[in-house]
């Protein structure tokens, strides 16, 4: 396992363990009428969808820049294409509750986004920096 990546996806469990007890509690107490079960499986499917992003990205931070950028872009296609084809089969198959459903999507997406790019940065700043100081040591 790469350096790292068992704290990140610690943190990921953690982030989607907060994030189905607030929901729940927010669907409980505040908006019961919209709540819809699938709820956690969809906590659950971006868990799992963003670990295996964070995989790829920690096996192709140390390759060189082309290769990285050809796998996080890919990594990031299909992922986008994961969540569009999960909302299509959903609200095609629930109608009734396709807007809480397409809300609670967009707020998961947002909150998984800001913690992808929160490791990410900060990852390939540190990468930035060793590379620096390598070429400060190696003159």
């Amino acid at each position: 396992m790469a350096p790292g990546l068992k704290k990140t996806l610690i943190g990921l469990v953690l982030l989607s363990i907060l994030l189905v007890a607030g929901g729940i509690l927010l669907f409980r107490t505040f908006f019961s009428i919209w709540y819809f079960s699938f709820f956690p499986y969809l906590v659950l499917i971006f868990l799992l969808v963003n670990s295996v992003v964070f995989f790829i990205f920690f096996r192709s931070i140390n390759k060189s820049s082309n290769q990285f950028i050809r796998s996080f872009m890919l990594s990031t296609i299909i992922k986008l294409m994961t969540y569009l084809i999960l909302v299509l089969v959903y609200v095609l198959t629930f109608p009734k509750s396709a807007i809480p459903f397409s809300i609670t999507l967009s707020v998961l997406y947002i909150v998984y986004t800001a913690y992808d790019l929160f490791i990410m940065l900060s990852l390939l700043k540190r990468k930035k920096e060793k590379n620096i100081l390598s070429d400060q040591l190696s003159n």
